[in-house]
């Protein structure tokens, strides 16, 4: 059976990165789980620091930048973006027809204060828990191309 993927995208990796991680707990055989940015990739610490207060082993992830080519491959491509500030960032050559969109804040942008910042990742982290648990459904049918 070939195997399929899954692309989440955000502006930096982290919610991305977030997404990945979660969604790599899945234990989902038949895909492969990866995350991009579509502006140039960085991991923030903080991020990382609040998935290791629920996930205490964090599995190996890589920076990736948004590769067009690459993604338009994937099966299934999920935004996460933050409609007030970033709607109009997302890339425009994503095919509509693989492209799911999540609207989930972006804590780089909201705040400048570290404090602030880590309260706003762990409702981030919850959102995206929750965003992946509705999506298992999909994600262990069979899906086609």
């Amino acid at each position: 059976m070939p195997r399929h993927t899954v692309y989440f995208l955000s502006s930096h990796q982290h919610r991305g990165l977030m997404a990945e991680i979660w969604a790599s707990r899945l234990m989902l055989p038949d895909w492969d789980i990866r995350s991009a940015a579509w502006h140039q990739p960085s991991f923030n610490d903080i991020s990382i620091e609040v998935l290791k207060e629920i996930i205490l082993e964090i599995p190996p992830v890589e920076q990736r930048v948004y590769n067009p080519d690459e993604v338009r491959q994937a099966d299934l491509i999920i935004a996460l973006h933050d409609a007030e500030f970033e709607q109009a960032d997302i890339p425009d050559d994503l095919p509509m027809q693989k492209l799911v969109r999540w609207d989930i804040p972006n804590p780089e942008i909201r705040s400048t204060d570290n404090d602030e910042k880590w309260a706003l990742y762990q409702e981030v982290c919850d959102a995206i828990a929750i965003n992946i648990k509705q999506m298992e459904p999909i994600l262990r049918s069979q899906p086609t191309q």
